[in-house]
């Protein structure tokens, strides 16, 4: 007890007062400041587990009215890639991505809405009905697109353009440099971005771009904050892919195609150029043409390649492969002469009558095709038989495509042996009773060319040194064979009906065909409706092309036979094309007679 009367405890004790002023003890021992201490971890721990459990409550099931306003707090973009190239051989471009402006409006940020379509549309060339129409379809909408690319015209106007509630944004288009150049073989992109066609969607997988992501969280004001890990994956481009094209050579083709079917008053053309050693095709011409860029502006069959995907008689084209075919059986001897009668009709051992152009009366077995005899064809082909016949059309790949992987290709009709009638051994040899494409055409003619193997073709380049041999075909004639058919297709173009292919500057070999379309509905054939082509080779000794042209429904009234309106383009394209290729020519500039005076050089 203290002086002044008070009671103390202890030195862990403090006095309180008792009621009436009496001090009491509190007890403060360790056990209870303990049990405390616990009871307030444990309230603190449970409330941490609340927020905790709210936490995750509100990130996995929200409340409706939060879900939006928690969502709106990521954003995910997508990166684009950017497509492969498409090149020709040479590494010219004719398929490439570039950015390009898109053109949008935000209704939100237009000051004057009364005016601003007409100030819109007539500022940069649009229809202001459109704009006011594509705006009040989407009345809330921030983001109305007016042009998914820009032109640079338009893009420059824009720049002295103070309307606000107008904008950009750059965007990733496919661009096509050379316009409508093979524009049938390379094919389109739809809006996606996705190939549709031609070689845009044979190698989409090889030139599309992988889309790359990236998610990040937002603040308030929309503004990007962090990026977690793996939210982030990185797009790459696309495959580049070179072609066996030269764009040098299919503009020669195209322009010279173009000018026979127009002269012509012409349907439609195709004309091929290929390399008959490698199988590589250096051209793939269609007409009408048809600009890749604007494919949706033109209608569906003239963005098809009609050298792959449509059929048709070919003619005394086909003559070659059966001759050549019938030679090496041994059918007729080279010095044999044939009776193909002095009146020009002949009567078959089944009595079908047969007429050529012209008589021809007694001529040689080089003779009947050099002057394209369908009598003397005939002969020789009933010596043959309908199974020989039947099997050297598909030794030479008619009635399968050519495995060139072209979209849309077919292979034609050979019709089986079961269904071949009396007509069918004298109708073959003419190019009857058979359908081909227009690359079926070239690639079998091209083993005539190059000593009798049977190549596929390619539009992607045979790489490799010069000394590499080419790719591995499939042998159709002897070598021996193959140049004899060379020989006598010259003569068919110094001789036959091939003179207008006729070239001073190299000795082309080749074979007219004019083929009268048949009557699908009312059987036979029209009489005024024909397929006119032409193929050859060149140069005769050492082919390093063959080109074929074939002009669908030219106007009788003005030509239509295949050696006037397609040999003239085959020797054009030719000529131009072993120029620009470097092989030499019969004639060289005569230094003694002038600039404008050739000499001959053989």
């Amino acid at each position: 007890m203290s002086d002044d009367g008070h009671l103390y405890t202890e030195a862990n004790s403090q006095p309180v007062l008792r009621p009436g002023g009496v001090p009491t003890q509190v007890d403060r021992s360790p056990a209870r400041v303990l049990l405390v201490g616990r009871v307030m971890i444990i309230l603190v721990t449970v409330v941490l587990l609340i927020l905790l459990g709210r936490v995750v409550q509100l990130q996995t099931y929200p409340q409706e009215r939060l879900a939006s306003k928690l969502g709106s707090q990521q954003s995910t973009r997508h990166l684009q890639g950017r497509r492969g190239t498409i090149l020709d051989r040479n590494g010219r471009v004719l398929a490439t991505t570039r950015i390009a402006k898109r053109l949008f409006v935000d209704p939100v940020l237009i000051v004057d809405r009364s005016s601003f379509s007409e100030k819109a549309g007539y500022g940069l060339g649009y229809d202001p009905v459109v704009i006011e129409l594509a705006m009040a379809a989407r009345p809330k909408s921030r983001y109305i697109v007016l042009d998914r690319r820009m032109n640079d015209q338009r893009t420059e106007l824009l720049k002295n353009l103070d309307l606000p509630g107008l904008a950009t944004d750059p965007v990733l288009v496919r661009d096509y440099p050379q316009g409508p150049l093979a524009g049938q073989l390379i094919g389109f992109v739809g809006a996606e971005g996705k190939g549709l066609a031609g070689l845009e969607q044979v190698y989409e997988k090889q030139i599309a771009a992988t889309v790359g992501r990236v998610s990040y969280q937002r603040d308030a004001r929309g503004r990007a904050l962090w990026v977690e890990a793996g939210n982030y994956q990185k797009q790459t481009d696309g495959q580049n892919l070179r072609l066996s094209i030269d764009t040098v050579i299919q503009s020669i083709a195209e322009a010279s195609l173009a000018e026979a079917v127009e002269k012509y008053h012409a349907e439609a053309g195709q004309l091929v150029v290929m390399d008959p050693f490698t199988g590589e095709v250096l051209a793939m011409a269609n007409y009408p043409a048809f600009d890749p860029a604007t494919f949706n502006k033109v209608e569906p069959q003239v963005r098809r390649n009609r050298v792959v995907t449509d059929i048709f008689e070919p003619g005394s084209i086909f003559k070659p492969i059966i001759w050549s075919a019938m030679t090496q059986l041994g059918a007729a001897d080279p010095n044999e002469m044939i009776d193909t009668t002095s009146t020009g009709v002949h009567r078959t051992s089944k009595g079908r009558r047969l007429h050529d152009a012209k008589p021809h009366g007694r001529i040689t077995w080089d003779e009947v095709l050099i002057y394209s005899s369908n009598i003397g064809m005939s002969i020789v082909a009933e010596r043959v038989g309908a199974e020989k016949l039947h099997e050297a059309m598909v030794r030479f790949g008619f009635g399968k495509p050519t495995g060139s992987g072209l979209p849309g290709e077919i292979g034609g009709v050979v019709h089986p042996l079961k269904k071949w009638t009396h007509y069918s051994v004298t109708s073959v040899p003419m190019g009857q009773e058979v359908s081909v494409t227009p690359l079926q055409m070239v690639r079998a003619f091209s083993a005539i060319a190059n000593g009798g193997m049977l190549r596929t073709p390619t539009v992607l380049p045979v790489l490799g040194p010069a000394s590499t041999p080419p790719p591995l075909g499939v042998r159709v004639l002897d070598q021996r064979v193959a140049d004899y058919t060379r020989s006598v297709l010259r003569r068919q173009v110094t001789e036959g009906g091939g003179k207008k292919a006729n070239s001073e500057l190299y000795d082309l070999f080749g074979k007219t065909g004019t083929a009268q379309l048949p009557n699908l509905k009312q059987g036979g054939y029209y009489q005024d409706q024909y397929v006119s082509s032409f193929i050859a080779g060149a140069p005769a000794d050492a082919p390093r092309l063959v080109v074929g042209c074939f002009i669908h429904r030219p106007d009788k009234s003005i030509g239509h036979y295949g050696g006037v309106v397609s040999a003239p383009a085959v020797r054009q394209v030719m000529e131009q094309s072993l120029m620009y290729l470097g092989v030499p020519t019969n004639v060289d500039p005569d230094p003694q007679a002038g600039s404008g005076h050739m000499a001959m050089n053989r």
